[in-house]
Parts: C-alpha cells; structure tokens; sequence
C-alpha cells in the first residue's frame, strides 16, 4: 500500500533546499576563486578544471532543484486528494443526514455474494 506521510514530505524538502543553497554558495566560491587568478597565466589548467568542476555543481544543482519541484508537487496532490476525500465524505455525511430513515433491505444482496463472508 502506498502511504505518504506529509512531515516526511516537508522535512525532505527542507533538506533539499538546504543543500541547494549550500551548493549554490559552493558555486559562488568556485567563481569567486576562478575570477581571482583568471589574471594568472600559470593557472589556465587549474582554472580550465574549476571551470568543469563547476559544471558538474551546476549540473548536480539543476538535479536537486528537479527533484524538490517534484516532491512539492507530490505534496501539493496528496494534500489536494486529502481534502478531496475529506470534502466528499462531509458530502456524504450531510447527504445521508437529510435522506429518509427508509430501511434498506440487503438480503439480496447477501445472497448473491455466497463467497464472501457478511458480518
């Protein structure tokens, strides 16, 4: 059975936010680093791989921000289906409070369902 639990949802997505902004001020460094010995010219080799490295944190970034779109979103439709499910059963209820009290015979019923077990 698939069940969400709306805490772990929220405290996952707090977790990625986290590491999303704890990437992007790695990010940062890496630019800030690259712009300070972009002057040098020993350091082209170095700067050419910082440059990838920070690529790949791009890359990587882009993927975290992916997967926290997605758990948002998953959190928005289960939450929508709970207050869906929550909305038709006080339908229900407030239907069945104003129908007659007309007894409803289900022996019918009962009998057509031999296999099953009716308490």
């Amino acid at each position: 059975m698939f069940t969400v639990v709306i805490q772990a949802l929220t405290d996952s997505s707090q977790e990625l936010q986290q590491c999303i902004r704890s990437l992007n001020g790695q990010i940062q460094e890496v630019e800030h680093l690259i712009s300070s010995i972009r002057r040098i010219s020993d350091f082209d080799e170095v700067i050419h791989s910082l440059r990838r490295r920070m690529e790949d944190m791009n890359t990587e970034r882009q993927k975290l921000i992916d997967m926290l779109t997605t758990l948002n979103q998953i959190q928005r439709m289960y939450m929508q289906c709970e207050r869906n499910i929550t909305d038709y059963g006080d339908h229900v209820r407030q239907v069945n409070y104003y129908r007659s009290m007309d007894v409803i015979h289900l022996d019918y019923v009962k009998k057509s369902m031999s296999g099953y077990h009716i308490r």
